[in-house]
């Protein structure tokens, strides 16, 4: 038995069961995990170089139903505007993502003018917009897909062109070790198929839904170690779904 269920809301049922009934009234119950699910959200693409994660985070919020702008998350996250100190044509120096907004939204990673963020912030945004948000580092493409099938949409940080990269590393001001890369980037991820072994996201760098092959997005995914943060509606417990 496959299902395909089109989830829309959190907390709809993980597992597809079906009845048969065999001669002399005989029934036998077979239930089995959907092997796809698909979120009903929004593409959106970003509107400033280097905002993917607000971008991101604007789908996951608008698809669970707040009426939230990658323009306003942008606005909560606190900012380092301070420029990298540079040796030897790589950062050294610079901000703690995990903190704030790292260097100019405008600028470029590539020449280290501009950066991004990490989840922390991410998540407190997410939180202050009225959610409930479970942001860490440690994330597989498993936990994800429980995620999704829980009706959780699920922000990821991955490298722009979804492969695995090699990070390097600079020191924040707070003495932090800072692992980058140049192609720093966010999506937000609304369904998986287990049958074509692929995961669907929302690429707000171009505004539409790309398909990814599960290993590819792995692969991606463990550039940053796993890092994500899934979004659930508000005033329900949030239990999350890759740790029941």
């Amino acid at each position: 038995l496959v299902a395909a269920p089109l989830v829309a809301e959190a907390g709809l049922p993980r597992l597809t069961c079906s009845v048969v009934r065999a001669p002399g009234g005989l029934t036998h119950g077979e239930c089995h995990m959907a092997t796809s699910a698909l979120l009903a959200a929004p593409l959106i693409k970003q509107s400033m170089p280097l905002d993917c994660e607000s971008a991101a985070l604007a789908v996951a919020l608008q698809a669970r139903g707040f009426d939230i702008s990658q323009g306003w998350v942008f606005d909560q996250l606190p900012k380092d505007p301070r420029v990298a100190i540079v040796t030897g044509a790589h950062p050294v120096i610079w901000g703690d993502p995990s903190v704030d907004f790292v260097g100019n939204v405008y600028g470029a990673e590539s020449r280290y003018t501009g950066y991004g963020v990490y989840y922390p912030p991410i998540a407190a945004a997410a939180e202050r917009a009225g959610a409930t948000a479970d942001g860490h580092t440690g994330w597989t493409t498993t936990d994800i897909e429980a995620e999704i099938r829980a009706g959780h949409p699920v922000v990821v940080w991955v490298n722009f062109n979804f492969a695995y990269s090699a990070t390097g590393r600079w020191n924040a001001r707070d003495g932090r070790s800072i692992p980058y890369t140049t192609e720093e980037h966010a999506v937000t991820v609304v369904g998986f198929n287990t049958v074509t072994g692929t995961v669907m996201v929302v690429d707000v760098g171009v505004g539409l839904h790309r398909p990814i092959s599960t290993a590819a997005f792995t692969a991606a995914s463990a550039t940053f170690g796993g890092m994500a943060v899934a979004c659930s509606e508000p005033g329900a417990p949030y239990t999350p779904a890759h740790r029941q």
